[in-house]
Parts: C-alpha cells; structure tokens; sequence
C-alpha cells in the first residue's frame, strides 16, 4: 500500500468510528457478503431522507477502511454484480424509444436507468468528512485490484474524478524551502522520477534557479495532486546528472532563457487517467513566462521508460537487420552488461547507434495512431515536439535500467502547442525537430 492510502485511513478513522461502534451487526462487514450487501443497499436507500443516507454512507465508509484486500475485492464484486445497470429496464425503454411518440421523455428515462445504482453510493461518499480523499483511495484499491470485470467500476469512478477535479478547481501553488515541512516530507515521498537522496538534495531541487509546483484541490488541503520540477538554465540541458548536482553553480535569473521541466510526478494512484498533468505543464508555462519575461524556451529533460525492453524484442526477434553486426554486439553487451560504460569500445559504437534506434522507437513505434512510450505521448498529447534525443544524458542506475541512459528534450513552442496537439491526437502525426528525423536508420517501410 503507498503510504498515502496509509495516511489517508488514519485520517479518516475518526470519520464515524463511534457510529461503527454503535452498529455491532455489521461486525462481519467485508467477510460476510449478505451482511455488506445489506449495509450498501442501506446506503442507497433513501429512507429517511437524504442527510440519513449519508451518515448511511459514513458508515459503510468506515468500515471499508478495515478491510484487508481480500475483503475489498469482494465489496467491489458486490458492487459489480448487484449494484449496476439495470438491464431489463434499459431493454424496455430502447424499445419504447423505437415507438414512441415522445422520444424526448424515455430518452431522460434511458439517460437514468443507464447510471449503474452504485455511482449513488460513490457521490454519497464524496458528502461525507473526508470524503474525496476516500473516493480517491476506493478507486486505487480497486486498481490494485488489476481486475478486468470491475472495468465499468472504474470508468464510472474515474468519470466522478474528472469532473471534482476539474482544472478550474485546482489551485497552482509554488513550493519552497519555506513551504510546510509535512509537504515537504511529501515531495519526497511522491518524487517517482528522481529519487529525493536527502534533505540536500532537495533544498537544491528549491534553490534560487529551480522552481518546483504542485497542483492542489481544496477537498484534499493538505496534500499534493501532482508536480513539476523546474530548471531555469541557459540552452536546453543534456544531463539530468548536472541539474541535480548539489556543487552546480546557481545560474542568475538574467541569464537563464530556458525553463526545463526534467520531473513530474503524479501523486495519487486514485486519480490514474484523471487529466492533471497536462494542465499542470500549460499553467506552468504561463506563470513562468509572467514571472520571467526572459525565458524564451520550454522543454523537458525526459525519460524513455519502454526503450530498453523494445530493444530486448527487437533483438529477440532478430528485427533489427538494418545495424551491423558491430552495433548488436554493443547493444547485446549494454543489455547484458551494467557496466557496460566503462567499455570504451562499446560506449563508441552506442553513442552512434542508441540515438538512432531510440528516433525510431519514439517516432515510428505506435500503437494505433499514438505513440508506443507513455512519456512521449503523453507530451506529444500536450502539444510538445521531439526536439532532441540524448545519448548519456542519465547515469543513475533506475535510468541505466530503463533506457540506457538515454533521455530526450520535448519543446513546448507556446503559439504551436494547440496545432500540434490536434495534429497527433487527430492524425497521429509526430512532430520533430530535423536532427531527430535525420536520425531514423534507413530501412523499409520505417
């Protein structure tokens, strides 16, 4: 469990915990299947009214925090199989539809009987204390779950999501060395693409040159959505190692005409396909411009996570006949190989050959109309272009791992974003700078 769900359950714990005592027949609650079906159907109920629903709701609520994984994958099953779409009605009315004269009636019906009866219970949690945060960590259990039969669950969740965390809902903040100290302890415990090693390291991450912003939603006031992780240099950086290079010089503000984001890192499993990151990146863009007429460029310094396992099939299937046989070996080598930096041979040959083999994985490798590698779609999806791709630019292990060192810079061109964007969501097409394209290898159809 990330150790937010475990915050996340101590601080909803008080939410109705005298009401949990008060209901000793739903001491079973999650091993007995009738007895947390009745405790939902309870919870839907409107009985009562609609404020004795919610403390129905609060209940249920309360007791679910107690439940082992084992016992949340049989609440969800109930909710799968007893709680959704009504079929038999929504058969009927697609065939009153076809018959009747006032279409505009059955189809306000058809709209309803298509809202699974669960979706009631998950908007009655969102009225309770706390209870975004619990809806937040009802959907990365299910996650967790990676259970396919609970799909319609999820979309249904993750729609309920979109619309609470609306962009016109969040608040930009900035983060520094003088921010709380309890969130600060989050960047480091959320930081996904950079390890935090120390205290050190992250004051320099907050120094007078970096900038570090979050996204925050004021039903979660004291937590952070997702952030970014800024440097303000001169030219588009080429190593991730000297940005996080605590002995780096501070470059003065007059002197700084690029802003490169080089981490962004979402925060919460539970809102997983819910749009943040691209807002995040445009507000970003915006502020910074205002704050620092001078910066003329935006790009990132980004990871390549899928390279080194589309290499490992490339060669398994021997689909790389357009390199030599000098280039496999290297590449064999740099794959069996953790060390494989200290050959000096080997480094030779890759510089030449992974920019090459890592223009045709972000360019050509797709999956439909999109982009194989999540990093790359999802700022090609932003409006970025491919600006350049970068041999060594990563020497920590994790990155060695993944990509074999190898990074790449999206720029963000702010009067082009949008073109860009349409044209690879609507078209598929990629747009990048002439260095990258001239590095694709000849071969057929490629």
């Amino acid at each position: 469990m990330k150790p937010s769900l475990s915050r996340l359950r101590e601080a909803l714990k008080h939410v109705s915990a005298p009401k949990r005592r008060r209901n000793k027949a739903f001491k079973d609650f999650g091993s007995n299947s009738q007895t947390t079906r009745i405790a939902i159907a309870d919870a839907i109920s409107t009985r009562g009214g609609e404020v004795a629903a919610r403390n129905r709701a609060a209940i249920v609520a309360a007791h679910y925090l107690t439940l082992n994984q084992e016992e949340q994958r049989r609440f969800f099953s109930i909710l799968a199989e007893d709680f959704g779409v009504d079929r038999p009605t929504v058969d009927n009315l697609i065939k009153e539809l076809e018959t009747s004269e006032d279409r505009s009636a059955i189809e306000r019906k058809l709209r309803s009987a298509l809202e699974a009866e669960r979706e009631l219970l998950f908007r009655r949690f969102l009225s309770v204390e706390n209870g975004l945060a619990f809806v937040v960590g009802l959907r990365a259990d299910l996650l967790a779950l990676n259970d396919n039969t609970f799909a319609d669950m999820d979309d249904e969740l993750r729609r309920l999501l979109d619309r609470w965390f609306d962009a016109g809902l969040l608040t930009l903040s900035q983060i520094s060395w003088d921010s709380p100290a309890s969130l600060l302890e989050k960047l480091v415990e959320y930081e996904a693409v950079h390890a935090v090693t120390s205290w050190g390291d992250l004051k320099n991450r907050l120094r007078s040159d970096r900038r570090l912003f979050a996204f925050q939603h004021p039903g979660l006031p004291n937590d952070l959505l997702i952030f970014v992780e800024v440097a303000l240099v001169s030219g588009l950086a080429t190593s991730v190692d000297e940005l996080l290079d605590t002995s780096a010089p501070i470059i003065g503000s007059d002197m700084a005409d690029t802003a490169i984001f080089y981490s962004i890192s979402n925060c919460q499993d539970g809102l997983a396909g819910v749009r943040l990151g691209d807002f995040l990146i445009k507000r970003v863009v915006t502020e910074l411009s205002r704050e620092q007429p001078g910066l003329k460029h935006f790009a990132t310094l980004s990871p390549i996570p899928g390279f080194r396992r589309w290499l490992e099939n490339k060669l398994e299937t021997q689909d790389l006949s357009y390199i030599d046989n000098l280039e496999i070996k290297a590449l064999e080598t740099a794959l069996q190989n953790p060390k494989w930096t200290l050959e000096e041979e080997v480094v030779t040959q890759l510089e030449v050959t992974l920019p090459k083999l890592g223009a045709q994985y972000l360019l050509s490798e797709k999956r439909g109309q999109r982009a194989i590698d999540p990093v790359a779609n999802f700022h090609l999806s932003n409006g970025a272009r491919v600006e350049r791709i970068i041999f060594g630019a990563n020497q920590q292990d994790i990155a060695q791992d993944r990509a074999l060192g190898m990074m790449v810079n999206y720029g963000y061109d702010i009067p082009k974003i949008e073109d860009r964007h349409d044209a690879y969501v609507h078209e598929g097409i990629i747009d990048a700078h002439g260095d990258v394209t001239e590095l694709l290898p000849t071969q057929p159809g490629v």
